[in-house]
């Protein structure tokens, strides 16, 4: 029986393994999924690192091709293989707020949510092929993921039948892979992928235990909604104004093709100060030539407000770490995971905050999986809630929600809301007590602005605070019932809230009317 870590990226998915006899991580390659990333160990040793482009083509429902299969066929970039079936960045679309509306193929609808799992399932088909018997399955998410993005990987795993499921996040995975034998270390780990910028301070700390393991103890995180998808798109949107076109004078199959032009534009531009590559529209029969150098993507960089957004997300990791008397000199090693840290400006702008000796680049690929599969030596991950929480209420007098905060962000845990809070009831005669509970986050966002030439005027990053409920089936949660029934506009419950060492939810609730406790420390979500 084995333990398999799933690191599913919005660019490319990593699936490693403990082998069972050195109990060492291993990237598993399989073939016509994979494709190999060249890089280099700690010693400068030559490494092949096999991912799979998170990407999926639907030619019937009984052929799905995934990963490499899907590149090397060009599929979806050609009228042979129609766009509308070729599924990207589908694991991003499955973390926000708003879901797209399905793709209809065949008669069957295809939505972010279904593809996701479709994906995830075709690679578990593969690794039971190559003989595997996994026991354990360690999924890793962003810093910044809801509890309902949590859910539906809870649910996944309990469709793969799955004895145990572990959960992760990515960054805090990274660290515990580079760091596994080093006790005391501080170390920042900066996970920049194709959909989030993930941040986690963190260090290892002996356990008291006498086996050995150690503790890690997370100490400030941050997270920024932007990525390396993010570029490619700004690539050729540049690319698009400086030739006078608009994305509507496209069809489907060009725009798919200048997309993946300008990832490899992207990747060759990470070892060589400037690069071109044709490329030919089936559509208007005319070829064009895109060129760029690493000043032009800075400058693009710059514009998008994609660096700013790493500074500040730099900032406030280590604005959390000084409130609690850590300062920057402190950290003993900067961890560069994601393909979006090959990136020179990104690297640069690192380096300019922490001295190239302590900022590593050894494992951008393949750190967050192999990590992800050291939990089970790790005793315990000292932790923080990383949203602050909140009861949704109904105004009835302004017709508008407002939010009552539970917890914080960054309070630790075991933890207990400071007072009781009293509500009403919404109707009269009202038997039963819903509440509405869930995430408070915030949100970035850029807003850019262009003159009639097509030279931009303006940039502003925007921050923007959002709910997401913790129900992912957007139900309320029945924690009481009445009786007698509760009359409007009069205080009838008074309700406490915890969170305990296993972040589970709980309230206890109280008749204000008759004095009775109808829920003492009842169970209302499990944040994990």
């Amino acid at each position: 029986m084995t333990t398999v870590a799933i690191d599913f990226g919005t660019s490319n998915t990593v699936v490693s393994i403990l082998e069972p006899d050195t109990q060492l991580p291993k990237s598993l390659r399989f073939p016509n999924l994979s494709r190999l990333f060249i890089g280099a160990s700690a010693h400068g040793e030559r490494l092949e690192i096999p991912v799979i482009p998170s990407v999926l083509f639907i030619k019937s429902h009984n052929q799905v091709i995934l990963g490499e299969g899907v590149r090397s066929q060009r599929l979806g970039l050609s009228q042979s293989y129609p766009p509308e079936r070729l599924f990207k960045k589908f694991k991003r679309d499955l973390a926000g707020d708003y879901q797209s509306p399905p793709i209809h193929i065949e008669g069957r609808d295809y939505d972010s949510r279904s593809i996701c799992e479709l994906f995830i399932q075709s690679i578990w088909r593969e690794i039971k092929k190559q003989n595997i018997k996994p026991n354990h399955l360690v999924f890793t998410v962003p810093v910044g993921a809801f509890e309902r993005y949590l859910d539906w990987f809870r649910d996944l795993g309990a469709k793969l039948n799955v004895p145990e499921v572990s959960i992760i996040d990515e960054s805090t995975a990274a660290g515990l892979g580079y760091a596994i034998k080093h006790p005391g270390v501080l170390m920042l780990v900066v996970d920049f992928g194709g959909g989030t910028l993930d941040l986690s301070l963190l260090k290892t700390v002996p356990h008291s235990s006498p086996n050995g393991n150690l503790r890690a103890e997370v100490l400030a995180k941050s997270e920024a909604y932007v990525g390396g998808e993010d570029i490619d798109i700004w690539i050729v949107e540049d690319y698009l104004r400086s030739q006078n076109l608009r994305r509507e004078q496209l069809g489907k199959i060009a725009y798919q093709n200048l997309l993946e032009i300008a990832e490899k534009l992207k990747i060759q531009l990470s070892k060589n100060q400037s690069v071109s590559e044709t490329w030919f529209d089936d559509e208007s029969f005319m070829s064009y030539e895109l060129r760029m150098n690493r000043e032009k993507l800075e400058e693009i960089l710059e514009n998008r407000q994609f660096l700013q957004q790493l500074r500040e997300a730099l900032d406030d990791v280590l604005g959390i770490a000084f409130k609690k008397g850590i300062h920057k000199n402190d950290i003993d090693e900067v961890l560069l995971v994601g393909g979006s840290c090959l990136i020179p400006a990104v690297r640069q702008l690192i380096i300019s905050y922490f001295g190239k000796n302590k900022v590593k680049l050894n494992k951008p690929f393949d750190a967050v999986c192999h990590g992800a599969l050291t939990v089970s030596k790790f005793t315990q991950v000292d932790d923080f809630l990383h949203h602050s929480y909140a009861i949704r209420l109904w105004d009835a007098y302004s017709r508008t929600y407002t939010y009552h905060r539970l917890f914080t962000q960054g309070t630790k845990y075991p933890c207990e809301s400071k007072a009781w809070l009293n509500l009403q009831v919404a109707n009269n005669g009202q038997m039963e007590v819903h509440l509405d509970i869930g995430e408070l986050g915030d949100m970035t966002q850029t807003e850019i602005a262009f003159d009639a030439s097509g030279r931009m005027t303006s940039s502003i990053v925007q921050h923007q605070e959002t709910y997401r409920s913790l129900d992912s089936q957007h139900q309320k949660v029945c924690v009481a019932k009445l009786n007698p029934p509760g009359e409007a506009g009069f205080d009838r419950i008074s309700v406490l809230f915890y969170v305990d060492s296993h972040r589970t939810l709980l309230a206890t609730v109280k008749d204000l009317l008759t004095g009775e406790i109808l829920v003492d420390r009842g169970e209302v979500y499990k944040l994990r």
